[in-house]
């Protein structure tokens, strides 16, 4: 959540977005860890997954946006 405050507030977002790329890949890393430790099931995995997804693709939407911004200036 830092992160996307920090985004949202400065000219220069894509080093924040790539931060909170990287988070995302460490959280669905430790979810699969929680999984295989049985602390959850399956179902409440692929629940977590699919919201880790979804964040992933509007990071990586807000990410190109940038991009595309960058090469425009």
């Amino acid at each position: 959540m830092q992160l996307i405050i920090r985004a949202i507030h400065t000219s220069e977002k894509t080093e924040y977005l790539n931060e909170i790329n990287l988070k995302l890949e460490e959280l669905r890393v430790l979810w699969r860890l929680v999984q295989k430790r049985a602390w959850i099931s399956l179902r409440q995995l692929h629940f977590a997954q699919g919201k880790l997804d979804e964040a992933g693709r509007m990071i990586g939407g807000w990410l190109r946006q940038q991009k595309s911004k960058g090469r425009s200036a």
